[in-house]
């Protein structure tokens, strides 16, 4: 079973996966950036709004949607980039068991092959 697992990493394009991987990076630590400033935010103590709340508390609420908005449009957008390497490493794995049974049966074979000639040459 470790073998099988030796070859599916060898196998993966790790140029690929290593050339996403700043994107991936880069999507995680704004959306982090963005959850952690709302964090901060949250600890501040609510703003008093003036004359007129109920007006003033929707433009809150509604501000407060849009930020949501935004960030669940980029946790999406970094949900779909892993999910895309994840396919491209499903691909990459299904492409080596096909190799690995292959190559198998090609190694079979020229052990007959081999097994063969060399009974042949024992056998003069």
């Amino acid at each position: 079973m470790a073998i099988g697992w030796l070859g599916a990493v060898k196998a993966v394009p790790w140029g690929d996966v290593i050339a996403a991987a700043p994107t991936v990076v880069q999507g995680a630590n704004a959306l982090w950036d963005r959850v952690a400033g709302k964090r901060r935010r949250e600890d501040a103590p609510p703003p008093v709004p003036p004359e007129g709340g109920v007006d003033a508390r929707t433009a809150a609420l509604e501000h407060a949607v849009v930020e949501l908005q935004k960030e669940a449009q980029a946790a999406s957008q970094l949900i779909r980039s892993l999910a895309e390497q994840n396919a491209q490493l499903v691909r990459e794995i299904g492409a080596l068991r096909l190799r690995i049974r292959v190559l198998a049966v090609a190694g079979a074979g020229g052990l007959v092959v081999a097994g063969v000639a060399l009974a042949t040459v024992l056998s003069r």
